[in-house]
């Protein structure tokens, strides 16, 4: 599978599109589509990346960077998603109630005339609750289209040179918080703060999980040694942030 054969998917559907938007959020399949678009529609097409509260700085830094790499023009979108109660409430459908309010916000800005691009590859699961909202408001997800899965997307992003290839999967904060516990923004600067301290320490990839009173820290066996020299500190950055107590949890391979 090449980079073309992504322009040609997007050429086909987009081709007499007066407006394309990317939903770039930094990772690798959103960034793959978002080269592949620029390269399809130049000038007609657009990144955007959303800044809410349960976006981390670093993955709207990610994203600015890559487009930056891309040359794509990029716009941020600012949404509030906690005052939607069903992002709040934070059941088994938030997923889909936040995505509403996204491609709500990216139509209000620009046209509903529009078409809206994102990263769902062929590895996604269907059933999930973002992916309803995707379906309702006519998103194309070009590598779904074309058939690739996480494996693929990132060789070709390799191939084209994109920094980010091999950039760990995220998700949002609110995964870190159980479901059926309100979300609020307290709640969820913490779980980034915590993530942060160990981000600077080198821990590309891990999730720190909080109730209010005890965070849990889940990490690949490789940082062992960091999570171990950095005990002490971290537990003073508990104290500070108004948590009790934590645990460290290996994880025995990437989930």
């Amino acid at each position: 599978m090449t980079l073309q054969t992504i322009i040609d998917a997007i050429s086909v559907r987009c081709g007499e599109a007066r407006m394309v938007i990317v939903a770039l959020s930094g990772g690798v399949d959103s960034s793959l589509v978002a080269a592949a678009a620029h390269e399809a529609l130049a000038g007609r097409c657009i990144a955007v990346t959303v800044r809410s509260e349960l976006t981390p700085m670093r993955d709207f830094t990610r994203a600015v960077e890559m487009a930056e790499h891309i040359g794509i023009e990029h716009h941020p979108l600012i949404v509030k998603v906690l005052d939607i109660d069903g992002v709040q409430g934070n059941q088994g459908d938030r997923c889909y109630h936040c995505k509403r309010a996204i491609f709500d916000l990216m139509v209000l800005e620009y046209g509903d005339d529009c078409i809206i691009l994102d990263g769902t590859n062929s590895d996604d699961d269907p059933a999930r609750p973002g992916l309803r909202a995707v379906r309702e408001f006519g998103v194309f997800s070009p590598l779904l289209e074309v058939g690739l899965v996480k494996k693929q997307v990132r060789e070709t992003a390799k191939g084209i040179g994109l920094p980010n290839w091999n950039t760990p999967s995220e998700s949002c904060l609110a995964t870190r918080i159980s479901k059926g516990n309100t979300l609020t923004k307290e709640g969820l600067e913490r779980v980034e703060t915590m993530e942060t301290f160990f981000h600077k320490l080198g821990v590309d990839s891990l999730r720190v999980y909080h109730d209010n009173l005890m965070a849990t820290v889940v990490y690949l066996s490789q940082y062992a040694d960091i999570m171990d020299e950095n005990h002490d500190s971290f537990a003073a950055l508990i104290k500070k942030i108004g948590l009790r107590s934590f645990i460290f949890k290996e994880w025995s391979s990437e989930s």
